[in-house]
This record gives structure tokens, C-alpha cells and sequence, in this order.
């Protein structure tokens, strides 16, 4: 039995929670806020043995084994950095950090603590996501030729949101682009070697619309639309020769895919989740634990530095910068 921390038990955590509570191998053992009282709600919700009014304690607590990182995507590669110094195993939120410099650094602390670092990009790990590529390899679709991606909701109005602040590395990208290019990244098994990025940027300086074209080296290229401030269909579908693929809405979710060859339908396979999506890396996290691998091949470290170049160069390209202190090593 692995004993698992939690920082940061936000609505995300939740999720996390409902889904390890299913689990033979793990169970909740320690949460931890900077509200001591809001880690104890999680605590007993979920039946968790201790709650921490802080990060540090629950980071020294030699009872817990691996730690899942929850908090804002701007405050993850200081406490990342402190868990795998400290010999803690980590399933920690897409996007890793806010860029790649930080994950380069977190990757080599996996390595030299010898600790699990695993990204916790849930589609990955899910049965229709592996279902695709199996088509696109088999040709069933024919020469791949692109893939066209959708994810955003209209939530840029809302004040005080995280989204909303460049100081917690707010804007589309990070959050909801991340999706798409890291899947595109999974289907095609290589990296993009061009990037076409524009966006609008808010008043407050992240990113609301972004639209993006990646090249791959075989040719195909992958062309998303993250938004947080328009309504849009959430599908993503990928292009052959003969035929194409679409997953759905809401597609990060893994739900369905449906398989068109000559403009028909020809088959709709459905992957209902035993949980609620996010069990099947909370068990390939501690799958690795117990065989000393340091990540998932499914969502390896190569890969996950890769997905953070390559959204740094959209930053670079639509002027999306975060405060310094959120940027850097130190």
C-alpha cells in the first residue's frame, strides 16, 4: 500500500481523490494548504489520516510516499523541487511548470533522487487515446495528414480567476492548449519543427484567443484554437487521405471515438471510465514506483520537456510573459 499526499486540494483534487479512493494499491494520507482549515475539510471528506496548514510538513512526513501537486500551474516547480529533494514520488498537473527550463531541472532531480516525476496529462493514459493511435498506425484512415483541435469556454469575464492572472501564469495556453499540443505530440510521436502562433491578449496581459499551427517533420500539421473567451465545440478530429477520426466533447475526456472512412461513419467505440478518467495515471504513477522507472513511457520526460519548448516558443511568439519571479530558477 503507497500512502499519498495531496498539495493544494482544489476542485481539481477532488477529482484526484474520488478516483484513488478506488484504488487497492494507494490510499489518501495527507493533505496540505496554506489553509489549515480548508485542508482539514479535504482530510474529511476523504478520509485522510492527517491535514497541514502548510507545504513543508506535509513534504517531511515520512509516512507518505508520493505527492500529487494540485496547486496553481505557477507555483509548481518550487514545491515539485522541494518533494524530489526531499525523496518524494510526484504525480503533478499539466503543464509541468511555466516553462522549460523548469522542467529540465525537475527532470534531473527525478534522476538524481531517484524519485517517480510524472505529469499528470490524464489523456494519456486513457483506452481511446491509445484506440487512435492503433487507427492512425494502421492506416485506417489513411496518410495522416492533420489534425484540427478545439478547447476554451467563455469564462474571461469572470474576476479573481486564476485564468485571469498573470501572476499565477493565467491565459489558454497553458491551461487548455497544453491538450492539444501534447496529444498531437502523442499521435504523431514526434516533435514539431515549426510553430505559427497569434493570439489577443487580455487587458491584463494573458492570453484569451490563441490560435496555433505546429509542423511536424513528416509533414503533418496540427492546428489549434485554445480560448477562454468564446464558446466552441471542444472536438478534435485527425485527417487522412481516406477518412478521418473525431473524439468529441468534450475530447481531453477520452469518452469516444469515431471512425469515418469515404464521408461514412463506420464506427463509434465508447470508453466509459471506471472512475472518473483521472485512475489510470494514479495507477501507472505507482505501477512505476513499484518498478523504478521514472515516468510512464506514455508520457515520458522527453516528451513532457518537448511540450514545454514548444509552448514557450508560442509565448515567445504572442508576447505572453509572467512575472519574473514566476519564470525563474531560483
Amino acid at each position: 500500500m503507497l500512502n499519498w499526499g495531496v498539495i493544494g486540494p482544489g476542485g481539481i483534487a477532488n477529482q484526484f481523490a474520488t478516483a484513488l479512493a478506488s484504488s487497492v494499491q494507494g490510499k489518501l494520507y495527507g493533505v496540505a494548504s496554506r489553509n489549515l482549515a480548508r485542508a482539514e475539510a479535504f482530510a474529511q471528506q476523504y478520509r485522510a489520516t492527517v491535514a497541514y496548514g502548510d507545504y513543508e510538513s506535509l513534504i517531511a512526513d515520512p509516512n507518505i510516499d508520493v505527492i500529487y501537486i494540485a496547486t496553481p500551474h505557477s507555483h509548481h516547480f518550487p514545491i515539485a523541487r522541494a518533494c524530489l529533494q526531499a525523496g518524494k514520488h510526484l504525480l503533478m498537473e499539466k503543464p509541468l511548470t511555466v516553462n522549460a527550463q523548469q522542467t529540465e531541472v525537475l527532470v534531473s532531480l527525478s534522476a538524481q533522487h531517484k524519485c517517480v516525476f510524472q505529469e499528470a496529462m490524464w489523456s494519456r493514459f486513457m483506452p481511446c487515446f491509445e484506440q487512435l493511435k492503433e487507427w492512425i498506425e494502421q492506416q485506417e484512415i489513411g496518410e495522416l495528414e492533420y489534425i484540427n483541435s478545439q478547447i476554451g469556454f467563455a469564462f474571461s469575464h469572470l474576476k479573481n480567476h486564476r485564468l485571469t492572472d498573470p501572476a499565477l501564469a493565467g491565459g489558454a495556453l497553458l491551461d487548455l492548449g497544453v491538450y492539444s499540443v501534447s496529444l498531437s505530440q502523442y499521435l504523431l510521436a514526434e516533435y514539431p519543427t515549426r510553430v505559427q502562433a497569434v493570439a489577443k491578449l487580455s487587458a491584463d496581459g494573458v492570453d484569451q484567443n490563441t490560435m496555433v499551427n505546429l509542423t511536424y517533420p513528416s509533414g503533418v500539421i496540427s492546428q489549434f484554437t485554445c480560448t477562454m473567451a468564446a464558446e466552441c465545440s471542444n472536438i478534435m478530429s485527425i485527417h487522412g487521405k481516406e477518412g478521418y477520426i473525431c473524439v468529441p466533447a468534450y475530447f481531453w475526456n477520452g469518452r469516444q471515438a469515431q471512425l469515418y472512412q469515404n464521408e461514412k461513419l463506420i464506427r463509434t467505440v465508447d470508453f466509459p471510465h471506471p472512475v472518473n478518467g483521472f485512475e489510470y495515471q494514479i495507477e501507472s504513477t505507482m505501477e512505476s514506483i513499484l518498478l523504478g522507472r521514472r515516468c510512464d513511457p506514455r508520457m515520458n520526460h522527453a516528451d513532457s520537456i518537448n511540450v514545454m519548448q514548444t509552448l514557450d516558443v508560442i509565448r515567445q511568439q504572442i508576447t505572453l510573459n509572467y512575472p519574473e519571479c514566476i519564470e525563474s530558477l531560483d
